[in-house]
């Protein structure tokens, strides 16, 4: 993944956040903080793929990028809410936000 300068400053906002928003890392720890720890490597191993999925299409600009700041905040709000509901909840949602990837960035 080839990055211009602006781009990469962009993919790092969406790992670590900012004052006003939760970068993605915090996110993901979030998520594995209820997940059985048999199960962690393998969920780790799909968030950071979803991650890198959703963040380098939303580093590149406005004008050319499919992913937008609404559908990241749309996407952490219905984990938040997922995670309400459990740990199997919580892992279909994942699940389905990495179909919704896919299907945006085929």
């Amino acid at each position: 993944m080839v990055m211009n300068p602006e781009e990469a400053q962009n993919y790092q906002k969406f790992l670590k956040g900012n004052f006003l928003i939760k970068g993605w890392e915090s996110r993901m720890k979030e998520i594995l903080a209820v997940i059985p720890e048999q199960e962690k490597p393998e969920m780790k191993r799909l968030l950071a793929n979803l991650g890198e999925k959703i963040g380098t299409e939303w580093a590149k600009h406005n004008t050319v990028r499919k992913i937008d700041s609404f559908m990241l905040q749309h996407w952490g709000s219905e984990l938040k809410e997922a995670k309400k509901n459990g740990k199997n909840q919580l892992v279909e949602k994942i699940k389905e936000i990495d179909r919704k990837v896919d299907e945006i960035l085929s």
